[in-house]
């Protein structure tokens, strides 16, 4: 984008601002929302919280969805993006599905998380907090961010980490069919699901943050 160009963009944007609904303010209370979701997961996996508690978060997220739809139909200039708030948005969303799935699963196997569980969720919880802090940035400063970002992306690769370490552990078990199902269920905090979300969401943001230069 020419220097011109961004100036008449960003010179739109602020005369229409004032009108606009706060949709940066609508993404960051969805977000908070999958923070809420990654926090009752950690809880879960260090033995305490339950599936339900991830199924009305997840009931909750749906009903927000609508509002946030609404406020981007009716918006004639944003400060990012409308296709970019809502595919934040909807990655958060994917985020809080799969961990809701997780317990589940778990809990019709009558498996019970354990030290490898609970240290992934950590890093998973510990990622999306930075994400919704990175939506807020997005107002007033952009390179924070992307830091925001890479923030997110790491505690997704540490996931991964730890999945590894998870799986040694297994290999080193007497318990086999315990080994089994955790093995099963380690899985989609990693990068086949979890982990490979969170980093989406990441993703996403960066690609915002690089749209605005």
């Amino acid at each position: 984008m020419s220097a011109q160009r961004r100036w008449q963009h960003h010179g739109f944007r602020r005369f229409f601002q004032g009108a606009a609904p706060d949709v940066v303010g609508l993404l960051v209370a969805r977000g908070d929302i999958s923070v809420l979701a990654t926090a009752a997961f950690l809880e879960w996996s260090r033995g305490s919280g339950s599936a339900e508690a991830l199924t009305a978060l997840e009931s909750q997220t749906d009903q927000a969805r609508p509002k946030l739809l609404a406020a981007l139909r009716s918006a004639l200039v944003t400060p990012i993006d409308q296709e970019d708030v809502y595919v934040l948005s909807e990655r958060c969303d994917r985020v809080v599905n799969v961990v809701r799935d997780i317990t589940v699963e778990a809990e019709a196997l009558a498996w019970r998380p354990d030290r490898h569980a609970a240290l992934m969720a950590g890093h998973l919880h510990d990622g999306m907090p930075a994400l919704v802090d990175g939506f807020a940035k997005l107002r007033h400063d952009f390179d924070q961010a992307g830091v925001a970002a890479d923030q997110a992306r790491a505690q997704a690769r540490s996931v991964v980490g730890r999945y590894w370490d998870a799986i040694a552990a297994i290999y080193r078990s007497d318990d086999l069919q315990a080994a089994v199902i955790g093995r099963e269920l380690y899985r989609p905090c990693t990068s086949a699901r979890a982990a490979d979300r969170l980093e989406a969401v990441a993703d996403r943001l960066w690609y915002v943050v690089l749209a605005d230069v």
